[in-house]
């Protein structure tokens, strides 16, 4: 942890204190460790030097005190130590023993200090010996020399080194300064170094800094052909690309929004002229250029019409119209290709136009409408501007061509679609009339005729059984009979092809009426509920008998496949439609698998959901395995 603490640390100043500091710190060092390494060798060296001087000065005493020692001169001995200690800087006492260590003479004013004779001895043979004594003055250098081979005496001096460390202490002072002014010129020159160095990195940080703001035009100088030349070299180089692909970004971003926009408007419900018109209007706004037109190529004379007109007079347009085959605008259609028109010719009237901003038409371009490979039409775009269509605006241009062809070719298909549904909704409007007619004929002659047959026939046969003998009547009353039941058959019939009630007193009664007799002939649970008839009157009889034939239909395939013991019959009039449910509690089915089975194996179902469609509403069956069926239905009404 304090590694990384110490880590963070150092590297959090800039380069510059960094390069600086680590100058500094080399030169400190360098500094100090040979100021450190020249004072302890010199130190030494002194010491040495100081040494051999101290035994230079004992063997001089030694043997200019031998004559005055032998002849008892003790003056001349004094005189010859305080000359020693006048000559000598670093000679601190200095004093003459004779053979039985007695001392003879000194140089101590305050008296001989105790214990100093026998702190150092010669032998008499050896030359000199030394040895270090530490006394309140510091460290004494205490040097013996014998006297005529030791037998008259020793000569004693004592050095300080004083000397030594003053002339350390000079070096080592005049190497400090030395480190001093060359620690200077160190900072001097690291500062040269680290502005040399950090100003082209500077100026990359605040280059980078400006591309993070999106300013892509920003470059670095180069500042030689070293490594940061290099850098700053491939540095603007990266720019460069960067603002490159920015621009094809936008121009990418750019065709996507305009591409989008005409999606959306494209997607939009509306007529053909108005959504081609919402379409240009929306292109014009992504491009942001003035003006636009689009013409449609109509497939029966070949002859051009003006569907769309932005930005410029309506009668130049019609005025264009005229003159369109004379211009070279026209070699879109011939070409198949789009045609950038630098200045209008003289013959054109966009030469004589103006946009809405007042500015003459310096430019326009003409692209053709594909569909399915061939051309139906061109757009038209006008600028004020002679260099606006470059090749990225007219390819993007083109695509949008591709893209409104897609639209007018689909336009066009689901007008012929939407024809046909129409004339097929006519058809089967027609179809479904007849059957009803022909309904109302067959049920009017079961009713009229066959009734009346049958009732005349039943009227016969009771005359003739009361004449006729009691085994013959029992014969003729049985005839009767069935006579009356195939009466009542006729009747029923007759009511399901075309119920009375519903002509006379509407949707409710006929349903009660056909749930009564569906009651008794099924042998089911039926239950029906009939909610706001009572306030709004009766509904169209077109829309009577579609929901009549709707539940009628529901209730047969509940009694031929559903296998149930209840049905459920609900029809709810609200503000503006009609709702009827039925319900069952049967076997079901997979709704999917039978509707894809076909029409022709479920034509009951298809022709409910087409009596719903034909008057705007919509049928949805929900069903599954052993989960019963519902069958929904909501029609529109007029109220």
């Amino acid at each position: 942890m304090f590694w990384l603490r110490l880590r963070d640390y150092l590297l959090r100043p800039s380069v510059r204190i960094k390069i600086m500091g680590i100058v500094l710190a080399l030169v400190l060092l360098l500094g100090f460790g040979v100021t450190w390494q020249v004072r302890v060798t010199m130190t030494d060296a002194l010491l040495v030097q100081l040494q051999e001087r101290g035994v230079s000065i004992a063997r001089d005493i030694a043997a200019r005190s031998t004559d005055y020692i032998l002849i008892n001169h003790t003056y001349a001995l004094h005189e010859l130590l305080q000359d020693s200690l006048r000559n000598n800087a670093d000679l601190r006492y200095a004093f003459i023993l004779d053979a039985n260590n007695r001392v003879l003479v000194h140089t101590f004013e305050n008296g001989m200090p105790r214990g100093l004779v026998e702190k150092n001895s010669v032998a008499p043979t050896a030359r000199a010996h030394s040895v270090v004594l530490y006394s309140d003055e510091g460290v004494i250098h205490d040097i013996a020399a014998p006297i005529f081979e030791g037998r008259i005496g020793t000569a004693r001096v004592g050095l300080t080194e004083d000397s030594v460390h003053r002339a350390v202490d000079a070096l080592t002072r005049q190497m400090l300064l030395t480190t001093l002014g060359v620690s200077i010129l160190g900072i001097g020159a690291a500062y040269l170094l680290t502005l040399i160095l950090t100003r082209p990195i500077l100026a990359l940080v605040r280059a980078t800094e400006s591309i993070a703001r999106g300013d892509l035009t920003v470059r670095v100088p180069p500042w030689g052909e070293d490594e940061i030349g290099k850098l700053a070299t491939a540095f603007n180089r990266m720019t460069a690309e960067l603002a490159h692909s920015q621009r094809a970004m936008q121009q990418r971003h750019r065709e996507l929004a305009a591409l989008n926009a005409i999606a959306n408007a494209v997607n939009t419900p509306a007529p053909l002229n108005e959504t081609l018109a919402r379409a240009l209007r929306l292109l014009l706004a992504q491009l942001g250029l003035p003006a636009g037109w689009v013409f449609l190529l109509e497939p029966s004379d070949r002859s051009v019409r003006l569907v769309a007109w932005q930005g410029l007079p309506l009668e130049l347009g019609e005025r264009e119209i005229v003159a369109f085959r004379e211009c070279p605008c026209q070699n879109a259609l011939l070409e198949k290709r789009s045609i950038v028109i630098s200045a209008p010719p003289p013959h054109c009237p966009l030469r004589e136009g103006r946009l809405s901003n007042g500015r003459t038409i310096a430019a326009h371009v003409t692209v053709p409408i594909f569909a399915r490979e061939q051309i139906v039409g061109v757009i038209g775009i006008a600028s004020a501007d002679a260099n606006a269509f470059d090749a990225d605006e007219v390819r993007l241009l083109e695509a949008v061509g591709q893209q409104l062809g897609v639209v007018i070719e689909n336009a066009r298909l689901w007008e012929d679609l939407r024809e046909k549904e129409r004339v097929r909704g006519q058809l089967l409007e027609q179809v479904l009339r007849a059957q009803e007619e022909e309904r109302k004929r067959i049920a009017r002659e079961l009713h009229d005729d066959t009734g009346q047959a049958l009732t005349s026939l039943m009227v016969g046969l009771r005359a003739a059984s009361d004449a006729c003998e009691s085994a013959t009547r029992a014969r003729l009353e049985s005839l009767r009979d069935i006579a009356a039941q195939t009466l009542n058959a006729v009747k029923r019939l007759a009511r399901e092809l075309r119920p009375p009630l519903l002509d006379d007193l509407g949707l409710p009664a006929a349903l009660e009426r056909y749930l009564a007799s569906y009651r008794t002939t099924f042998h089911l649970n039926t239950d029906l509920q009939v909610a706001g008839f009572g306030t709004n009157g009766r509904l169209a009889p077109e829309i009577e008998l579609a929901l009549y034939r709707i539940v009628q239909e529901a209730l047969t395939n509940v009694a031929k496949h559903a296998q149930a013991r209840n049905v459920s019959v609900v029809v709810e009039r609200k503000a503006r439609s009609v709702i009827a449910i039925i319900e069952d509690d049967g076997k079901g089915f997979d709704v999917h698998a039978v509707m894809e089975a076909g029409r022709e194996s479920q034509l009951g179902l298809y022709g409910m959901r087409e009596r719903a469609e034909l008057l705007g509403g919509r049928l949805h069956i929900e069903s599954a395995p052993s989960q019963g069926t519902s069958v929904f239905v909501e029609v529109p009404t007029d109220d």
